[in-house]
């Protein structure tokens, strides 16, 4: 029998603190919370803390020290997360006959370089929301979240990863100088650049 999912905050939460609208069904909501705490949040506490936050939900026992870190900087970062993640589909309504775009007599969808543009503002928010958890959890040095120094060594686990922004790929026009190719001979020619 498949455990139910457990959701570091409510749709309501989610609703209240993001520009989604408050009449948007949790239905639509409820996935993107378990992609975007799966996705990203495991992939910065690592595998043990994610699965101390996940227990002691479940167990409705929340500590004060895990308390803090869902109410101070889990659920600020994860809104943001998946907002990102849900951004896509919130113009799409997929069903077993098509994927289609929902539309209303009142409004317009959005063009997809519209939804990449506000994905870009949110995905910035998110990655800096990421960063204040990472900071705050470094400088804690394993003294009151243990879980995220220690462990996370089994081929099924995460580390924690301190790397929360994206940067994207630099191309720099195609040109290649010498200092920056490794095949260039001393005289600066060579079959690559």
């Amino acid at each position: 029998m498949p455990t139910k999912d457990i959701l570091f905050m409510t749709t309501d939460y989610y609703k209240r603190n993001t520009v989604v609208n408050l009449n948007v069904d949790d239905e639509l909501i409820v996935p993107h919370i378990i992609k975007a705490q799966n996705k990203w949040i495991e992939k910065i506490l690592g595998t043990n803390l994610f699965n101390i936050v996940k227990s002691e939900i479940t167990t409705g026992t929340v500590s004060a020290r895990i308390k803090t870190l869902i109410e101070d900087y889990i659920q600020p970062t994860l809104v943001h997360y998946v907002t990102y993640d849900a951004l896509p589909f919130f113009n799409f309504k997929i069903t077993n006959k098509s994927v289609s775009k929902k539309f209303s007599d009142n409004s317009d969808y959005a063009e997809l370089n519209e939804v990449n543009y506000l994905r870009g503002i949110v995905r910035d928010d998110a990655e800096y929301m990421a960063e204040r958890l990472t900071k705050f959890l470094m400088a804690d040095e394993g003294k009151i979240y243990p879980e995220y120094i220690n462990g996370n060594d089994e081929i099924d686990e995460i580390r924690p990863s301190r790397q929360n922004f994206h940067f994207g790929i630099y191309l720099n026009g195609g040109t290649v100088y010498k200092d920056d190719c490794n095949y260039c001979d001393d005289d600066g020619t060579c079959g690559y650049c």
